[in-house]
C-alpha cells in the first residue's frame, strides 16, 4: 500500500516555484529549483508542513470530541465550514528586489548588421543621433517584409531589452509591426522568419502587442490588444528573458507573461543575439538598452508520483453546482475513498460566476476543501477557466442531469458572453471591466495560498479550444496570459499550467507541459521527455468503434514517468459514465455495462477492484476496506449481483435514473435491493463502544456474530446498540441493509467515551482484495 503523505510530498519536491521572467522573480525561481532538489534544503518547508499537520491533528481530536460520533472507517472528522473572508488583513505581496545587472549596454546604429528581405530597397540608417535606428516606411505593401537587423557581437540569456519605439501606420493591408528579436541565431536574408528566436513587436494594424517564436517559420503566442498602439504612437517597450520565460512591459505596465513550456524545447532558444525587425511599417528605435543578469535556469518539475483524479462530488452536475451546494461531509467521505484507493492529487474546477455572486462563501468553501484534502494526504490543483461544453453558464440552481447524455450539464467558465465582453464593463459594476473582475477572481484565490503546500499547481484554463469557437482563440490566449500575470502578481510559488490539447496556446503560458492522452495505444509527451511533463487528464474505457483505455494501462504507461490524473474520481451526476458520442441528439438507450469514465460509486466501491489493485500496487495489497455484496434479492437468499469493497458504510443516493442504484452498470436494482458488508474491526483500547445505524429502511449489525442492531422500521431513523471491544483484538463485523423505494440512505457510525480520535476504531485491512467485481 502506498504511503500517501510521502507520495504527495514527493509530487511537490520537484514542483515548487514560479517564474514570471523578470530578473528578480527569475532569481527567486532559481533558488526554488535548488530547494526542489531532494538533496537540498527542503527541510524547512517540510518542517512547516509538519507543524501545520500537527496543529490540524489537534483540531481533529477536538472535532471528534465535539461530534461524539464518526462514520466507521472514516480517517478524520469533517472540519466545520467557517464563512470568513481570507483576504481580510492579508498583507499584499511584495516581490523580491531585482538583482543588480551584471552589465548595461546602450546600442547604437553601428552595432547592428542588417538583413533585408528580397525585394526591399529600404535601408536602415541612423536617426537624429547614433542611439536611434530609423527605418523609413516601405513604398508599397510587400516590401520591407520582415527586414531584420541583429547585433551579432553578443549573445544573451537572462537579460532585459528596452527602447522607445515609434511605429508608423500600416502600408497597404499586410502585417504592420516592428519590435525586438531576442535569443536570435542564424538570421539570413531569405525571408521574414528565416532565423531561430523570439519576436516581440507593436502592431499598428491590429493595435496589439505581438509575441511569437521563429524557427524558420512563425508560431504565434499572443496578439494582446492595446488600443493606444496606433500609427505614429511612441511607446517604451521592455522585454525580459529568463529561463524559458519572456515578459513584456509597455509604458511601465506588464502586459504579457509567457513561458515557452513546449515539451523538450531545443536549447537554441535558451540564448542568442538581440535584434530589431519591421514588417510593413516604418519605425524608429531610440535609447536601445540591454541589461544582463546572472543566468537563470527555469525550474524543472517531477510529477512522476502524481496519482490523481478530477474531482466533482457525486451529487453535483458541474462546478457551479459543486460550490453552490458545497457539502463538507460529502467531500470528506469521497476523499476518504480517494486516499484509500491510492490517490494523492485532485483537480477541482472553480467558477467565476460563483465568485462573482457569492465571493466570501466561495473562498471559505475552497479553504475547507483544502483542509479536508490535506487530512487525506491529497494535493489540490485548482482550475480557474474551462473551455468545454455549455458556453453560456448561469448562476443559480443547475438543471438535473439528462439521462443518457455525457456531461449533460457541464458548463464553461467564465463562459462565452464574458469572454466576448472581456474589455468591456462587467454586468455587476459599470466601473469595472471583466478583465479587472477576472483578475480579482484569480487574485482572491491565489493570494491567501501563495505559499500553500496544499496546492500542487494552478491551472489557468482547461483545454483551450475545446469549445471549437475559433473566433475566441486570441481571447483565450489573453485570458491565460492575464491569469498568469494575476497569479504571479499575487506571489504564487506554485507552478502555473494550461494543457496543450486542442490549441497550443496553453503551453505558452505554462511552467510545465501538460497533455491529455485519451488514446490506446497510449501516447506520451511530445518528443518523449517526461521532464516537466504531466498527464493531467486521461481515462476513457471506450465505446463501439473505439479502443478504450484501462486503469492498469494508464498506471503502467504514466505511473512513475509523467504521473496522471484520471477523469474522474466519482461516478455520479456529471454523467460521464456515458460516452462522448452520447449527446442530446443521440442519447444512450441503456445504462452502460462499462462506465465510460469515473472510478468510484457514491457508496465507495470502485467500478472494478482490478483498477484499485492497479492504483495501489497489486493483488496482494491490504486496504482498510470491508467486503461488500449487492443483491437484487432483499432477503439475501440469491447470489449477489456484484461483489466489491468499500472503506465506509456512509452514503445517500438520489432517485434520478442511473444514480438511484448503488451500481446501475452492474444491474443492481434502484429499488428493492439489499447490501451486505463483512470484514473485521479493531479498537486501540478496550471499552464499551456504541454503534448507530441511520438508514431509510431495514438494517442490521452483528459484531463477533452477535446482533447488536436490528432496525426493522421502513422509514428514516436511527437505532443504536452497544458492545464491549477488547484492545487490539480483531472483531468480525457484518452489516445488512435493505432498500425499498425513494432516496437511499445508510450510515454506520460509532462512539466511545474512551476514544480520543477517529483512529481509536478502525477497519482491519483486508487479507487481499476480492477478485470478483
Amino acid at each position: 500500500m502506498r504511503n500517501y503523505l510521502v507520495l504527495a510530498a514527493l509530487a511537490m519536491l520537484g514542483a515548487c516555484g514560479g517564474n514570471d521572467g523578470s530578473p528578480g522573480a527569475a532569481a527567486s525561481a532559481n533558488k526554488q529549483t535548488v530547494a526542489a532538489d531532494p538533496s537540498a534544503s527542503a527541510s524547512s518547508a517540510a518542517a512547516a508542513a509538519s507543524a501545520a499537520s500537527a496543529a490540524d491533528l489537534a483540531s481533529v481530536d477536538n472535532e471528534f470530541r465535539a461530534a461524539k460520533t464518526v462514520p466507521l472507517g472514516m480517517k478524520t472528522t469533517t472540519p466545520p465550514l467557517v464563512i470568513a473572508d481570507p483576504t481580510l488583513n492579508l498583507p499584499p505581496y511584495t516581490p523580491p528586489a531585482p538583482p543588480a545587472p551584471v552589465s548595461t549596454t546602450t546600442l547604437s546604429f553601428g552595432d547592428f548588421t542588417s538583413y533585408l528581405a528580397p525585394g526591399s530597397n529600404q535601408g536602415w540608417q541612423a536617426g537624429a543621433n547614433s542611439s536611434t535606428i530609423a527605418i523609413p516606411a516601405p513604398p508599397t505593401n510587400g516590401t520591407g517584409a520582415g527586414d531584420k537587423t541583429v547585433a551579432l557581437a553578443s549573445s544573451y540569456a537572462t537579460a532585459s531589452y528596452e527602447a522607445d519605439l515609434t511605429v508608423s501606420a500600416p502600408v497597404g493591408n499586410g502585417a504592420a509591426n516592428a519590435g525586438f528579436l531576442v535569443r536570435t541565431t542564424n538570421p539570413t536574408a531569405g525571408g521574414p522568419d528565416s532565423l531561430t528566436g523570439y519576436y516581440i513587436g507593436l502592431d499598428t494594424g491590429t493595435h496589439s502587442v505581438v509575441v511569437g517564436r521563429e524557427n524558420n517559420n512563425w508560431t504565434n503566442f499572443i496578439a494582446y490588444p492595446v488600443s493606444s498602439v496606433v500609427g505614429g504612437s511612441t511607446h517604451h517597450l521592455k522585454v525580459t528573458t529568463s529561463g524559458t520565460a519572456i515578459t513584456v512591459d509597455l509604458d511601465q505596465q506588464r502586459v504579457i507573461s509567457v513561458n515557452d513550456a513546449t515539451n523538450a524545447l531545443p536549447a537554441v532558444f535558451q540564448s542568442g543575439s538581440f535584434g530589431l525587425r519591421r514588417f510593413g511599417v516604418g519605425a524608429s528605435f531610440s535609447n536601445v538598452t540591454i541589461r544582463t543578469y546572472p543566468t537563470v535556469t527555469s525550474p524543472s518539475y517531477d510529477f512522476s508520483k502524481v496519482v490523481g483524479a478530477v474531482y466533482t462530488p457525486s451529487n453535483a452536475v458541474n462546478a457551479i453546482d459543486f460550490w453552490e451546494n458545497y457539502d463538507p461531509d460529502i467531500v470528506n467521505r469521497e476523499l476518504t475513498y480517494a486516499q484509500t484507493y491510492g490517490m494523492n492529487t485532485i483537480a477541482v474546477y472553480l467558477h467565476y460566476l460563483v465568485w462573482a455572486n457569492d465571493r466570501v462563501a466561495f473562498l471559505s468553501k475552497f479553504e475547507n476543501l483544502l483542509k479536508i484534502a490535506a487530512r487525506h494526504g491529497i494535493k489540490v490543483s485548482p482550475i480557474f477557466y474551462d473551455d468545454c461544453w455549455n458556453p453560456t453558464p448561469q448562476y443559480g440552481p443547475q438543471a438535473a442531469p439528462v439521462w443518457g447524455v455525457h456531461n449533460s450539464q457541464w458548463v464553461q467558465s467564465p463562459g462565452t458572453p464574458v469572454e466576448q465582453a472581456y474589455f468591456q464593463p462587467s454586468a455587476s459594476n459599470a466601473a469595472v471591466t471583466y478583465k479587472t473582475s477576472l483578475a480579482s477572481y484569480i487574485t482572491d484565490f491565489v493570494a491567501p495560498h501563495r505559499n500553500d503546500p496544499r496546492i500542487i499547481f494552478w491551472e489557468t484554463m482547461n483545454e483551450p479550444g475545446c469549445s471549437g469557437n475559433g473566433a475566441l482563440q486570441e481571447t483565450r490566449a489573453v485570458l491565460m496570459n492575464d491569469a498568469r500575470i494575476a497569479i504571479l502578481n499575487a506571489g504564487a510559488t506554485q507552478p502555473i499550467n494550461a494543457p496543450q490539447v486542442q490549441e497550443d496556446e496553453g503551453t505558452y503560458f505554462s511552467d510545465f507541459y501538460a497533455f491529455h492522452p485519451y488514446g490506446n495505444p497510449y501516447t506520451g509527451p511530445v518528443n518523449g521527455s517526461s521532464v516537466s511533463a504531466l498527464n493531467s487528464e486521461t481515462l476513457q474505457r471506450g465505446f463501439p468503434g473505439t479502443t478504450g483505455q484501462t486503469m492498469p494501462g494508464i498506471v503502467s504507461n504514466y505511473g512513475g514517468s509523467t504521473g496522471f490524473i484520471v477523469w474522474e474520481l466519482m461516478i455520479g451526476r456529471t454523467n460521464t459514465r456515458f460516452h462522448w458520442g452520447q449527446v442530446p441528439s443521440a442519447p444512450a438507450t441503456v445504462e452502460p455495462a462499462i462506465p465510460f469514465q469515473g472510478t468510484i460509486y457514491p457508496d465507495g466501491h470502485p467500478w472494478q477492484t482490478s483498477e484499485t489493485q492497479a492504483l495501489t500496487g497489486g493483488f496482494d495489497v491490504k486496504l482498510p476496506v470491508l467486503q461488500v455484496g449487492y443483491y437484487n434479492d432483499p432477503t439475501f437468499q440469491s447470489a449477489p449481483v456484484k461483489t466489491s469493497v468499500t472503506p465506509l458504510i456512509d452514503f445517500d443516493l438520489n432517485t434520478e435514473r442511473g444514480t438511484d442504484s448503488p451500481d446501475a452498470s452492474a444491474g443492481v436494482n434502484a429499488t428493492g435491493y439489499g447490501v451486505r458488508w463483512t470484514g473485521a474491526i479493531q479498537a486501540t483500547q478496550a471499552g464499551l463502544y456504541t454503534f448507530s445505524i441511520d438508514s431509510d429502511n431495514v438494517a442490521r449489525l452483528w459484531i463477533n456474530g452477535v446482533k447488536i442492531i436490528d432496525k426493522k422500521s421502513a422509514s428514516q431513523g436511527t437505532l443504536s446498540g452497544k458492545t464491549w471491544l477488547a484492545a487490539k483484538q480483531r472483531a468480525s463485523i457484518k452489516v445488512e441493509y435493505v432498500h425499498g423505494t425513494g432516496p437511499a440512505s445508510m450510515h454506520l457510525l460509532w462512539s466511545s467515551s474512551a476514544a480520543r480520535n477517529p483512529s481509536a476504531l478502525r477497519i482491519v485491512p483486508s487479507d487481499s482484495l476480492v477478485t470478483a467485481n
